[in-house]
């Protein structure tokens, strides 16, 4: 394991575990989330393109 994939992998857990545990429901949101990606490969790119099938999020950056 490299440190990119150590770190898209961290950023994501971390990510999931503060929405699961605020209650953070995004279906019954109306506000747009504004989201921006570090380390644009191939497993960022799947992770982005799940969050916008899954949330009504704005990207606003990309970063590699």
């Amino acid at each position: 394991m490299n440190r990119r994939i150590w770190v898209q992998s961290s950023a994501a857990a971390l990510a999931l575990a503060a929405f699961e545990t605020s209650g953070f429901n995004f279906n019954s949101s109306e506000k747009r989330y504004r989201v921006a990606l570090i380390g644009t490969g191939w497993y960022g790119k799947s992770d982005l393109f799940r969050l916008i099938q899954v949330a009504p999020v704005e990207v606003v950056g990309l970063c590699d």
